[in-house]
């Protein structure tokens, strides 16, 4: 989101992603942070002594197999480019085993500051323990992405691997992730995009728009689409929506 933020089947799943976004036409600007680009993790973080809570909402209300699956998380803003993060995932009707509230950090460290710095470059990188709600035992989740702005543009790409044991993966798995930002309305509108290869819940394609009307408030609707195997398909895609708050 989640750190996480620490993102169809028919099962919840975790996530927050900036996704692939289209080429702004507008004057170069820098957009508000968001901590999840969606499902995958982004490369910004919580300003330091700052909170932030989010609520995503992953919802099919068509046929066949119709649900509805939630991931709540909560921030904290260390300093020095990290964060603290509590998530509570994939919890929705009907229940999914892979239920569980995770405990970790997320660092995004800045790299070539002086010799690019319009480029933005960071090397982001998180893990987070795993609980399960159902009963299943503990695992864990890993993550590590390279990110940067292209010129003029401004388009944030990002992209990295990620490893998570059987209790968010359903078996233990190493997958590459990817996505892109970019600023459509000055530092208020992005379009996002992001993808996890692989067989598993995280296996998607997700796009949409992340709306930032100030400092404290974001909003994300999203539409996502299974991209592994026979999952792919209308009857598997859901909508996606995310209400995100800072507050000290």
């Amino acid at each position: 989101m989640s750190p996480f933020s620490w993102r169809v089947s028919t099962r919840l799943t975790q996530v927050r992603v900036y996704p692939w976004c289209l080429v702004s036409l507008l004057s170069p600007v820098t957009a508000f942070g968001q901590q999840a680009i969606v499902s995958l993790p982004s490369a910004d973080v919580t300003p330091r002594g700052e909170f932030f809570v989010m609520q995503e909402s992953q919802v099919r209300a068509w046929s066949p197999k119709p649900y509805w699956n939630t991931t709540h998380f909560w921030c904290f803003g260390l300093g020095y480019h990290a964060e603290l993060a509590v998530t509570m995932l994939n919890v929705g009707v009907p229940s999914n085993p892979s239920a569980s509230l995770a405990n970790g950090f997320k660092v995004a460290l800045p790299i070539l500051t002086d010799e690019l710095p319009r480029a933005e470059i960071k090397i982001t990188t998180g893990t987070m323990a795993l609980f399960s709600l159902q009963d299943r035992g503990y695992g864990y989740w890993f993550y590590s992405h390279l990110s940067g702005r292209l010129p003029r543009v401004r388009t944030r790409l990002s992209l990295g691997a990620s490893q998570a044991s059987q209790l968010l993966f359903e078996r233990e798995l190493t997958v590459i992730m990817a996505a892109a930002e970019q600023p459509l309305m000055g530092d208020k509108l992005n379009l996002v995009a992001e993808w996890f290869s692989g067989k598993h819940d995280l296996g998607n394609f997700i796009y949409g728009l992340a709306y930032h009307p100030n400092h404290s408030w974001i909003f994300v609707v999203g539409h996502k689409i299974p991209t592994s195997g026979p999952e792919f398909g209308a009857n598997k895609m859901a909508a996606v929506g995310e209400i995100g708050w800072f507050f000290h």
